[in-house]
Formats: C-alpha cells, sequence, structure tokens
C-alpha cells in the first residue's frame, strides 16, 4: 500500500510544477525507483494511471526504470554494484546486502534507495495557440 502514497507524492509534485509553469498537458514522466526502495515499479505505475485521471497528465506516458544499488564498504574499500535480491518477500522484508568482495554489511549504501522524478515533457500553448 505504501506504493499508492508514493504515487500520490508523485502525482502532487507533478501537477504542482505544471500549474507553476501554466502546462496544458503532460505528455511524458520519467521515474527512477531504487532497488532498495522496497517499491514495487509495476504497481506505482498502476497508481499514477488512477491518481492522474482528469488532469493535464492523464494520457501521460509514465516511464518508470530501476536504479542499481550501488555501496561502498568500509572493510575493503570496495565500491559498486551489489546483486540486490529478488525474491517474492523482497517488498515485505528489507534484504541484507553485503559486499560481494568481502562479504561485510559494514557498507553504506550510495545509491538505489532514491525515488526521483528525472524528466517531464509537456505541452505548453504558445502566442496564438489554443490549447483543445
Amino acid at each position: 500500500m505504501h506504493e499508492l502514497t508514493l504515487a500520490t507524492q508523485i502525482q502532487r509534485t507533478v501537477l504542482s510544477a505544471a500549474a507553476q509553469h501554466q502546462v496544458d498537458e503532460v505528455l511524458e514522466i520519467d521515474i527512477e525507483i531504487g532497488e532498495l526502495s522496497l517499491f514495487n515499479p509495476d504497481q506505482v505505475q498502476f497508481w499514477l494511471h488512477q491518481l492522474f485521471r482528469d488532469t493535464v497528465a492523464e494520457d501521460a506516458e509514465i516511464k518508470v526504470a530501476s536504479t542499481p544499488t550501488a555501496v561502498k564498504c568500509s572493510q575493503c574499500g570496495y565500491e559498486g554494484g551489489v546483486e540486490v535480491p529478488t525474491d517474492p518477500d523482497f517488498h515485505v522484508f528489507m534484504p541484507v546486502v553485503r559486499c560481494p568482495r568481502c562479504d561485510s554489511s559494514d557498507i553504506k549504501v550510495q545509491h538505489g534507495r532514491e525515488v526521483i522524478i528525472k524528466n517531464l515533457r509537456v505541452h505548453k500553448a504558445g502566442p496564438g495557440e489554443t490549447s483543445a
């Protein structure tokens, strides 16, 4: 259910930006969701389509990409990607991520927890142009 909460926050941000810039239509929304964010990208996309009904973003193409996880190990200094478990319980329990080099759990996650609206493609009527 936290996908609905996230989708609501994204919807508010997109519609606020559209209103602030007097946009007639949002054509495309690009979103990145980190592997460790515990959000199901398909569910986020589903809720966004529901929440954008009857708004300037109703027909927007919503693209959701996954951001890979990157860590820095405090033990051996490894910096880079790690394999994230993909079992069905992944979205229920936080997976334990370990250093792929030394197997330490003393790591700092550098990327993979974020949710970012990367890009909005919009239509804004120019001078003399009317919106339909």
